[in-house]
């Protein structure tokens, strides 16, 4: 393995890898019919359907194609969310080898293609291409684990308007409203408070703060955030 990092790093810079080899190509790349062409199987699952549960093992890889989905670990606790493009199984490619969270459906439906494990084994073993994706996946893996732990470190107000901004842009919806993004109806503030560890009462105070500030608010229990408003909150912060 060392031997091979060597290889590719002399072969590669680290943006040229990263660019190359993007999740975005991966795709494309298993289902090439010119070696070892992988096909894979289109799957409709509903809210609250498990994907993979942790310990485990359904020797599968699931690309998303619309909704979101949860990752929770012990007691259904939250960790991360992932949603269109996202790849589930990939992190752990031995057989048999199970998946440390339950990754678990929150939209209301969620669409996946489903590839056998072994499928994707076999064209990432053969192929140097396949290694350099699953070599940017895992860095991209290590990457989120470090803003992660930089996210739980910062102030309280600063990690939950953090937050928000992050899920915000990721999962929720822009709207007619200039600059107003819809934050995603199925994240709950119980979620928002598991994912900054923090407790659901200081989400709520800190929320209300924020709307008698003008930076989001809610309707019908739906919130609203003014992006430009609330990115340079968090330049304030710095």
């Amino acid at each position: 393995m060392q031997n091979k990092m060597i290889d590719m790093n002399s072969l590669y810079s680290e943006a040229s890898i990263a660019s190359q080899f993007s999740e975005r190509r991966f795709r494309q790349f298993i289902e090439e019919d010119c070696i070892f062409p992988v096909r894979g199987v289109k799957k409709t699952f509903n809210r609250n359907d498990v994907i993979l549960q942790a310990s485990h093992d359904l020797n599968a890889i699931y690309f998303i194609e619309e909704g979101i989905v949860t990752a929770t670990i012990g007691k259904g606790i939250v960790v991360n969310f992932y949603t269109e493009r996202d790849v589930l199984g990939f992190s752990n490619l031995m057989l048999g080898s199970t998946p440390l969270y339950t990754y678990q459906v929150l939209s209301d439906e969620l669409v996946v293609t489903r590839y056998a494990k072994e499928d994707i084994i076999e064209k990432i073993m053969n192929t140097q291409e396949g290694y350099f994706y699953h070599y940017v996946h895992m860095q991209n893996q290590v990457n989120q684990m470090v803003k992660k732990e930089e996210l739980l470190r910062l102030p309280t107000r600063q990690r939950i308007s953090s937050v928000l901004l992050e899920l915000g842009e990721k999962y929720g919806e822009k709207t007619s409203e200039k600059n107003i993004i819809s934050f995603p109806r199925q994240i709950s503030k119980g979620m928002i408070a598991q994912y900054a560890n923090l407790n659901p009462n200081t989400i709520t105070n800190v929320l209300q703060k924020l709307q008698e500030e003008g930076f989001i608010y809610t309707i019908k229990s739906a919130i609203y955030m003014d992006k430009p408003k609330l990115e340079t909150k968090l330049e304030v912060f710095l």
